[in-house]
């Protein structure tokens, strides 16, 4: 029962490659033998063939012209969206950090600093205004759609 088993396994993977006609004309006699053998693979080769049938058959159905506005509409309006989140981040990063080098400034001015110490400063100072920005914002477009807000502890 294991070998017949492993025998419709086997065909099962070459009846697909029969219906799509992919596989060699040895390997198509040792299908169809098995095919007339086995009830149950019969059954399911028909089934791949009706199923090849209709998939070749279908033709995708036109949208009216309107449901294409309205999603050009939708597209534009992601597109601004994105836009503009992008240019406001960029704008609230470079006022922290100009307000984050306003309130360093003498530090970084300070020839008893090593250079390295003020580059290294400047650019923790940079990664922390855009990190800050970044929480910010996920933290904004998510809070409307956070499903736990509304649980209490």
């Amino acid at each position: 029962m294991s070998k017949l088993k492993s025998n419709c396994e086997e065909m099962s993977i070459l009846m697909m490659g029969l219906v799509d006609d992919e596989i060699s004309e040895s390997q198509k006699a040792q299908v169809l033998e098995h095919l007339a053998s086995c009830e149950k693979c019969a059954a399911q080769f028909k089934a791949f063939s009706n199923l090849k049938k209709e998939t070749s058959e279908m033709k995708l159905k036109k949208l009216p012209e309107m449901y294409w506005d309205e999603y050009w509409d939708h597209v534009y309006n992601k597109l601004e969206r994105g836009i503009a989140w992008i240019i406001l981040s960029l704008g609230t990063i470079l006022i922290f950090t100009y307000g984050a080098y306003e309130m360093t400034y003498e530090f970084f001015f300070d020839q008893t600093v090593s250079l390295f110490l003020r580059i290294a400063t400047g650019i923790f100072t940079f990664g922390i205004v855009i990190l800050t920005v970044s929480v910010l914002r996920e933290k904004l477009m998510i809070r409307h759609l956070d499903k736990y807000r509304s649980v209490k502890r």
